[in-house]
């Protein structure tokens, strides 16, 4: 509660390195953000485009690290098989699932643009 704003960020990316060394989803997004962002920078993507493709991608990275979040407060809560916790974690999957959409829709339309030059 009474912690300094720097070690709020220090542990936010503690989070984020968690995150990427335990999750394979996000390792695979992070992956395919990286990915992109170099296909972007060499096919010369006006600065422009990069305003959406950040926002697409931080989506799919926040989204991802929420969902990794709920699952651990939920197997803190029970080990157990449970209907309300499994539909718990399948929401906030599929939070995940529409935010990847977004993120592939919107670098297809980037790239969609680059023909069009």
């Amino acid at each position: 509660k009474n912690a300094t704003f720097w070690d709020s960020i220090k542990w936010a990316f503690s989070g984020m390195i968690y995150a990427m060394k335990t999750e394979k989803n996000f390792k695979y997004y992070f992956g395919i953000g990286i990915f992109f962002f170099i296909v972007n920078t060499l096919c010369r993507v006006e600065l422009a485009y990069y305003i959406p493709y950040f926002i697409a991608a931080g989506g799919v990275f926040s989204t991802e690290l929420i969902n990794t979040a709920i699952e651990h407060a939920a197997n803190v809560i029970t080990k157990d098989i449970c209907v309300e916790i499994k539909l718990i974690k399948d929401i906030a999957a599929g939070a995940v699932l529409f935010s990847g959409i977004v993120y592939f829709i919107v670098e297809f339309f980037i790239m969609s643009f680059l023909s069009f030059q």
